[in-house]
């Protein structure tokens, strides 16, 4: 039953694409090779984006059993002031990071998020004290604060409202299989051996695992469908088209 009504989902779906796209009078089938090539491009790494922004946001708790609060003294309430610290600055800084992206431009601000905000979770093992660890945690939100909106703003003008709903559904939910991997994940890197503690190495990978793909979002992405250079010329009309059919129905 669920199965079936899922397939009437999908045609229903498939059906509202294709009227939307007769009614611009564009070729179907351009349709999907841009939505194949754009779905390519976008959600890979956008989803493991956010799959390891989640992590890093949450890593300080993995630390903390690896003997990161009996390795820095923390005590009474200093932790839980550590893990909120990073809200304080997040809550108020997704607005404004979102006016600088329409400026900047997504390829170029996005990565320049995630590697601020993985160059602070390296700084996390080199703190060395309660007070340095909310200093670090509060910068970290306002650098993170603007990849989940600015990636949904920019993939906004890639889709028509119909199509980027069941995208957006599939990038939030890299973030629930964070939660699963999160803790095995950081339970292999701090058996590793070296000259660190183990919530050392978790913070430090981690962070470089994110700047990585930051390095791949500025190489594969593209700002917007009007200067794609992965698309054809008769897809970015067709594109175009579709949109602006779409945009005029809201």
């Amino acid at each position: 039953m669920e199965t079936e009504k899922t397939q009437n989902r999908q045609s229903l779906s498939e059906q509202g694409d294709a009227a939307l796209s007769d009614s611009a009078g564009v070729d179907p089938l351009l349709i999907k090779s841009y939505l194949l090539k754009t779905d390519l491009r976008l959600f890979p790494l956008g989803c493991a984006m956010y799959f390891f922004a989640i992590i890093d946001r949450n890593n300080v708790g993995n630390a903390k059993v690896a003997g990161m609060a009996t390795h820095l003294g923390l005590h009474g309430n200093e932790f839980n002031w550590i893990v909120s610290a990073f809200f304080f600055t997040y809550i108020f800084c997704e607005v404004p990071s979102n006016l600088v992206l329409k400026r900047v431009g997504p390829r170029i601000w996005i990565p320049f998020l995630a590697v601020s905000w993985s160059v602070l979770v390296g700084c996390l093992a080199a703190a060395k004290s309660y007070g340095a660890l909310v200093a670090v945690r509060v910068l970290m939100g306002v650098f993170e604060a603007g990849f989940v909106p600015g990636f949904i703003y920019m993939t906004s003008f890639w889709y028509t409202k119909r199509q980027l709903a069941p995208r957006i559904a599939l990038f939030f939910s890299a973030g629930m299989f964070a939660g699963i991997w999160a803790g095995p994940l950081a339970e292999r890197l701090q058996k590793i051996n070296g000259s660190l503690m183990g919530y050392q190495y978790i913070f430090i990978i981690e962070a470089c695992i994110t700047v990585g793909l930051a390095v791949l979002i500025a190489v594969f992405w593209q700002n917007y469908p009007e200067t794609a250079t992965f698309l054809t010329e008769k897809e970015r009309e067709a594109a175009l088209t579709m949109l602006a059919a779409d945009k005029a129905l809201s």
